[in-house]
Parts: C-alpha cells; sequence; structure tokens
C-alpha cells in the first residue's frame, strides 16, 4: 500500500492506497469538483455543509448508476433467453431426423 498526497478544497490530504498515483488524483479531482459545483450553487460558505452536499449529489449519480446497470443486465439476460429459445426452436429434434 502507497501513501499518496492530494488536494481537495486547497487542503491537502494523504491517502492510502493500492491504487495507482494516477486513479487517487482522479478521485481527488472529480471530488473538487463536484465540491466547485455546489458552492457555486449554493450559498453556504461551511465546509462541511458544501461536502454533505457534494456527498448526496455523488450518492445519488451512484445509486441511478447502479439503477441503470441492473436495468441494462436485465435487458441482456431476456434477450439471451429469448435468443437460446429461437435456437432452440430452430433446431429440429432428436426425433425427427430422416436415415438416409
Amino acid at each position: 500500500m502507497r501513501t499518496y498526497e492530494v488536494k481537495i478544497l486547497g487542503q491537502r490530504y494523504k491517502i492510502r492506497s493500492d491504487e495507482g498515483e494516477a486513479y487517487i488524483q482522479t478521485l481527488a479531482d472529480y471530488l473538487n469538483e463536484q465540491l466547485s459545483e455546489v458552492q457555486k450553487s449554493t450559498r453556504s460558505v461551511a465546509t462541511h455543509n458544501v461536502a454533505i452536499l457534494a456527498a448526496l449529489n455523488i450518492t445519488d449519480n451512484l445509486f441511478k448508476s447502479q439503477e441503470q446497470k441492473e436495468k441494462i443486465s436485465t435487458e441482456v439476460r431476456d434477450r439471451i433467453k429469448k435468443m437460446l429459445k429461437l435456437i432452440r426452436a430452430s433446431q429440429p429434434s432428436e426425433g425427427s431426423e430422416e436415415n438416409t
């Protein structure tokens, strides 16, 4: 596990992770973007309020992504079942083969 330093809302934080530095920096950049968006859209200057609102936005995005993923997974499973049904229906049954 390595330690990386990132800057979030102007504060430096040491992060320990098995992930690479580029990934950790990408996370910090994303968080800073989310925090910045909340700061622009609210009058609150209290850091903890901004952080809570950003966390809610991030959680909302996560839940919507998970819901979309599940919807797509269900659709793919349904299509596979339909395709298998069509394949089985198009195959001759064992007793109907002609002997030549």
